[in-house]
């Protein structure tokens, strides 16, 4: 293990370190609540310094304006890095490779960045390895095998990305593995059958994919196996001559009835007695929400619906900060003029959402209500004369995660939506709807499956997407089936992963107030929440 006595610090080192771990748009994260010794820059003996570095766990590198320093290999304890933006990321130091407790790995949104160092193949603990929107990365270590414990391996929006190295075939733990938008990846190595732990295999929008190696067949624990929108897919007739197992034939006849070789099986009879269960439910549980549409554009006035860029702000109040004073981002600017009308919502003024600029956005894990690093604020009335300028002058974060500095206009359609498996109350409705039918399904059984594939993600990704009101989606639970939670029942906003918008690793953000409260139009204890996969 290493200690803080294992390494020496040269004071260019240290010079570097400060520079760098001072940038406004990194966080840190330690493994105590406050570093020991307070801030960094105001540190000058060695043993003190190593003791702030050893104490970082988790480091989130937002638009750096730096390139990452050599000497990110003295973080001898950090667990989670993630590099999301930056011109100045170029390439990776070769001393990455040094952070041998490095659990999670994010590279995200780097124009520039045209390859990985070897040495990032040493990261003998990594377990989580994410690759997105780095459109000049056109291959990876062909090492990539080392990485022993590594579960999950997603690559996304890589479009010159040409082929996966062959050593992947040693990755004995990959559980996980998803190409994603990477159009000129031609096909995946024959070695991806030794990936003996493989339950997730996900391909979508790989144009260029033409066909899956014979190997396929050998991966005994997939479980899901899901190839989208690649138009040159085919199946070679090796793969399709071999005998396999029934979960392999399932996913294999599924991919041929999306081809048009095969017709869709007959539903079981549990099957369409759970359609009609679903059906009885969505007409149950339907109610007006707003859907909304979202569209990149620089230049919008100051009091526009938007996600991201200039607030209004009435200059007669404080501006919001969070518990530490550091003023908190614009995630969400909906002018409620615009938005068609909904039950209980004011229909007039502007309703802001901050969130912070920490390691976990503002959510607030111990009082999620407590609103002391995120922000729900309603202008009932406008002032007009108030400029860009002048909120400019206020000096405000214009970028935080998951928008960067990205600003979107936003457009709003009214529509009618019911209630998805997120939900935590879908599942007990589910049962007492199916009794309700008099219908005999066997309660030991869990949803997924009573009900076929088809209609399951059909009602998985219902509650999908940026909107208002409706039913929320969440990428792992819903918070809410906590008791304490349980009456924010409204869905406030909802800000879904989505163009250049990234919660973590695809994940979602939510807002909600109780009925009582927005009756009120007291704004004080919206719970916010945001997961990923």
């Amino acid at each position: 293990m290493n200690t803080q006595q294992d390494f020496e610090l040269t004071q260019a080192e240290i010079a570097e370190l400060k520079a760098f771990l001072g940038n406004k748009n990194i966080r840190r994260g330690f493994s105590v609540r406050k570093p020991t010794y307070g801030d960094l820059n105001k540190l000058t003996e060695p043993i003190q310094i190593k003791r702030y570095l050893s104490e970082i766990n988790s480091l989130y590198l937002d638009y750096c304006a730096v390139p990452v320093p050599q000497s990110i290999q003295y973080l001898n304890n950090l667990e989670m890095l993630w590099i999301v933006g930056g011109n100045a990321v170029s390439e990776l130091p070769e001393q990455i490779g040094q952070l041998k407790k490095l659990r999670f790995l994010q590279l995200s949104n780097l124009s520039k960045l045209t390859g990985l160092p070897e040495q990032i193949c040493q990261l003998t603990e990594l377990t989580d390895l994410m690759i997105d929107k780095c459109p000049n990365l056109t291959n990876l270590p062909e090492q990539l095998g080392e990485l022993s414990k590594l579960e999950k391996l997603r690559i996304e929006n890589c479009s010159n990305l040409k082929n996966l190295p062959e050593s992947i075939g040693k990755l004995t733990q990959l559980k996980e593995l998803s190409i994603l938008i990477c159009s000129n990846l031609i096909t995946l190595p024959e070695s991806i059958g030794q990936l003996k732990q493989l339950k997730k295999l996900e391909l979508y929008s790989c144009k260029n994919l033409s066909f899956l190696p014979e190997s396929l067949v050998e991966l005994k624990q997939l479980e899901y196996f899901e190839p989208s929108a690649c138009e040159k897919l085919t199946l070679s007739d090796g793969v399709q001559q071999l005998t396999m197992s029934y979960k392999h034939k399932d996913f294999l006849d599924k991919l041929a009835i999306k081809q048009g070789k095969k017709e869709k099986p007959a539903l079981t009879k549990e099957q369409k007695q759970a359609k009609k269960v679903l059906a009885q439910i969505k007409k149950d549980t339907a109610m007006p929400f707003v859907k909304i549409k979202i569209r990149q554009k620089k230049n919008l006035p100051l009091t526009a619906s938007k996600f991201g860029g200039v607030p209004y702000w009435d200059l007669n109040k404080p501006y919001p900060v969070d518990d530490k004073g550091d003023k908190l981002s614009l995630l969400a600017q909906i002018d409620l003029t615009q938005v068609p009308p909904l039950p209980d919502f004011p229909q007039h003024g502007l309703l802001q959402f901050f969130i912070g600029l920490d390691d976990l956005v503002g959510w607030d894990s111990e009082n999620p209500i407590s609103q002391k690093s995120h922000r729900v604020v309603w202008h009932e009335t406008v002032n007009q004369n108030i400029t860009e300028k002048q909120v400019l002058a206020l000096n405000i974060p214009l970028e935080n995660m998951p928008l960067g500095d990205t600003q979107y206009q936003l457009s709003f359609k009214l529509g009618t939506q019911s209630m998805g498996f997120a939900d935590y109350r879908f599942e007990d409705l589910f049962r007492t709807t199916a009794k309700k039918l008099n219908l005999s399904l066997n309660e030991n059984d869990k949803l997924i499956d009573l009900i076929d594939d088809d209609t399951y993600n059909k009602v998985h990704n219902s509650t999908a997407g940026h909107c208002i009101s409706g039913y929320p989606f969440f990428t792992q639970h819903d918070p809410r089936e906590d008791e304490a939670l349980s009456q924010h029942k409204i869905l406030l906003l909802q800000v879904d992963s989505e163009d250049d918008i990234m919660w973590g690793d695809c994940g979602v953000g939510n807002f909600f107030i109780t009925p009582d409260d927005l009756k009120k139009r007291d704004f004080s204890r919206v719970f916010y929440t945001w997961d990923c996969y």
